[in-house]
C-alpha cells in the first residue's frame, strides 16, 4: 500500500496541472468586467467597428491639428468620450474674432452649442466642422453633448483668427 501512495501524490498535481491548464485555454469568455485584462487592469474600450478609444481619439486629434499649441493662434483644445461630453468657458480677447472646431469620431451625432447661439449637430463620420466666433465675450462658454446611442472620441479646438 505504501508502493501505491507514492504514484498517487505524484500523479494527482500533474493531473491537476493539466486540468487548470486546459480550462484556460477551451476559448471561454471570462466572467466579470470586458474592460478589464486579465490582470484586473483596465483596458480600452472598444468601438462597434472595433478600433479602441485611444485609436478614435488619434483620429479625431488628426482631423483637428491644424495649429500646434506653440503657435500664437491657438487658444484651447482637448479630446473627451463622447458620452462624457465637454463643457468649458475659454477666456478670450474680448471682440476678437476665434474659430471652434470640433470633430467626433464614432458613431452618432454630437451637439455643439457655442455662447448663446442655436446648437449645431457634428455627426461622429470622422469630419471636421468648425464655427466662427466674431465680436466674442471675454468669456466663451463651448458645450459638446451626445445625442442619445452616440459614441466614440471628440476632439475640438479654439484658434484667434486674424482681425
Amino acid at each position: 500500500m505504501t508502493a501505491l501512495r507514492k504514484p498517487l501524490t505524484a500523479i494527482v498535481p500533474l493531473a491537476l496541472c493539466s486540468l487548470l491548464a486546459a480550462g484556460c485555454t477551451d476559448g471561454a469568455t471570462p466572467s466579470g468586467n470586458p474592460s478589464e485584462s486579465a490582470t484586473g487592469k483596465p483596458t480600452a474600450t472598444q468601438s462597434p467597428q472595433g478600433e479602441s478609444e485611444e485609436d478614435l481619439g488619434k483620429r479625431a486629434k488628426a482631423a483637428l491639428e491644424t495649429v500646434s499649441p506653440d503657435d500664437p493662434e491657438f487658444v484651447a483644445s482637448g479630446l473627451e468620450r463622447v458620452r462624457e461630453g465637454m463643457h468649458t468657458v475659454s477666456p478670450l480677447k474680448k471682440r476678437g474674432a476665434y474659430k471652434v472646431s470640433v470633430v467626433c469620431v464614432g458613431t452618432g451625432t454630437v451637439k455643439v452649442s457655442i455662447a448663446d447661439k442655436a446648437p449645431q449637430s457634428v455627426p461622429c463620420d470622422g469630419v471636421s466642422a468648425g464655427q466662427r466666433v466674431e465680436n466674442a465675450p471675454a468669456q466663451l462658454p463651448v458645450h459638446i453633448a451626445a445625442v442619445a446611442g452616440a459614441t466614440g472620441m471628440v476632439a475640438w479646438q479654439i484658434t484667434s483668427l486674424p482681425s
